[in-house]
């Protein structure tokens, strides 16, 4: 009937998803990413202590979550312990992943310029909230959703590491 024909012709032929879509030769296609296209490579490691995996989840999800209101990427929970962020150009991701000993973040693809440096910012975004879970507040150390191995060098380590400087 008439959403059929209009999800026909709106959906797959008009361009939403990208198939009505003329492309023109300075603009490559977007490929759908695949992350078990790629080896991953190590962004950051920072070693923790003490982690409660559940609610850190939970606060680092709710702060990615809230960064995508600018278009730019789309946040996924993967598992438990793993959540993703996908670039806007599909050029690459990258992957936080929360472990007993550390939390690491891992990219995946082939990072387009733009894609490093909007990775670069979100990541100190990222070390921010971090930085407020394991020492800000009036928080007894045992009841943090982190301890870090290093306290302040962990995630002054891994600032230096990133290409682009906070703002």
């Amino acid at each position: 009937g008439k959403l059929q024909t209009f999800s026909t012709t709106y959906l797959n032929g008009g361009g939403l998803f990208g198939l009505g879509k003329k492309e023109t030769d300075d603009e490559p296609p977007l490929q759908p990413y695949d992350a078990s296209a790629s080896e991953p490579k190590r962004v950051l490691e920072i070693p923790v202590s003490s982690i409660k995996t559940g609610g850190l989840r939970f606060a680092l999800g709710l702060h990615l979550v809230g960064l995508q209101d600018k278009g730019m990427w789309r946040a996924n929970q993967a598992s438990d312990n793993v959540l993703d962020m996908f670039f806007k150009d599909n050029s690459a991701m990258f992957s936080l992943r929360l472990e007993d000993d550390a939390i690491a973040i891992d990219r995946y693809g082939q990072p387009s310029l733009a894609y490093v440096l909007q990775e670069s910012l979100v990541l100190h975004s990222v070390l921010d909230e971090l930085s407020t879970l394991a020492f800000e507040g009036d928080i007894e150390d045992e009841n943090r959703l982190l301890r870090l191995e290093e306290p302040g060098e962990g995630i002054d380590k891994a600032r230096a590491a990133l290409p682009a400087r906070k703002a």
